[in-house]
């Protein structure tokens, strides 16, 4: 406890400026709340397909789809090149960039990355690293979009045990 009103008074406004945390940089939560969730798409089968016509589809699409639809996100696709759509991320023109990461690519330390995405074409396949790109600097929105990640991971390992 504080021994002088001075240093109560201190605590108290040190306290107050603590009110939302962890915050984005950006307001990307609010933005897909009040307007859409942007996300850019590069067509990377089997994980992401894009039709001719922009329609977008594939697993990680579906996981796309099932957390916007969790939240109450309109969700608008942007289909493109992934370099010219890592670019718009980094800048957090989008929610979010899925299909044509590379383990390797030299986007690694410029944006966010979700946590692993655990997907498989089919029950036989290997199943390699897929993480979302994230807009960097956005904690509120990453730790939205891994918590969804995790809550899919438990649904599906409660499902298994039965």
């Amino acid at each position: 406890m504080p021994r002088s009103p001075l240093a109560a008074l201190v605590l108290l406004l040190l306290l107050a400026g603590c009110d939302h945390y962890p915050r984005d940089a950006d307001d990307m939560t609010a933005l897909a709340a009040e307007r859409s969730m942007q996300v850019g798409a590069s067509h990377d089968p089997p994980w992401v397909r894009v039709s001719a016509d922009g329609q977008v589809s594939g697993p990680e699409a579906e996981l796309v789809r099932d957390f916007a639809r969790a939240h109450g996100y309109r969700l608008r696709w942007r289909p493109g090149g992934h370099d010219a759509l890592m670019r718009e991320l980094e800048r957090a023109r989008l929610h979010a960039v899925i299909g044509g990461h590379d383990p390797d690519s030299p986007w690694q330390p410029m944006v966010g990355w979700s946590r692993p995405l655990h997907l498989r074409t089919d029950d036989d396949a290997a199943m390699p690293e897929r993480r979302i790109a994230l807009p960097p600097g956005q904690s509120a929105w990453q730790l939205e979009v891994d918590r969804h990640l995790l809550e899919r991971e438990r649904q599906r390992e409660g499902g298994r045990a039965r």
